[in-house]
C-alpha cells in the first residue's frame, strides 16, 4: 500500500467516525483505550521478565 493510499484510507475512516453518533464514537473510543492498556500490561510483563532473567 502506497503512502498516498494510505492517506487516504486514514482520511476516509477519520470522515466516517466523526460521522457517527456520539454512543458508537465512546464505545470504539473504549475499545481503543481498553487496547492500549492491555498493550501497556504485556510491555511490561516483557521488561519484567528480561530484567529478571
Amino acid at each position: 500500500m502506497s503512502k498516498d493510499e494510505r492517506k487516504e484510507m486514514i482520511e476516509n475512516i477519520a470522515e466516517r467516525f466523526t460521522q457517527m453518533d456520539d454512543v458508537d464514537k465512546s464505545y470504539i473510543a473504549g475499545y481503543m483505550a481498553g487496547k492500549q492498556e492491555e498493550r501497556q500490561k504485556w510491555e511490561q510483563q516483557g521488561k519484567t521478565a528480561v530484567a529478571t532473567a
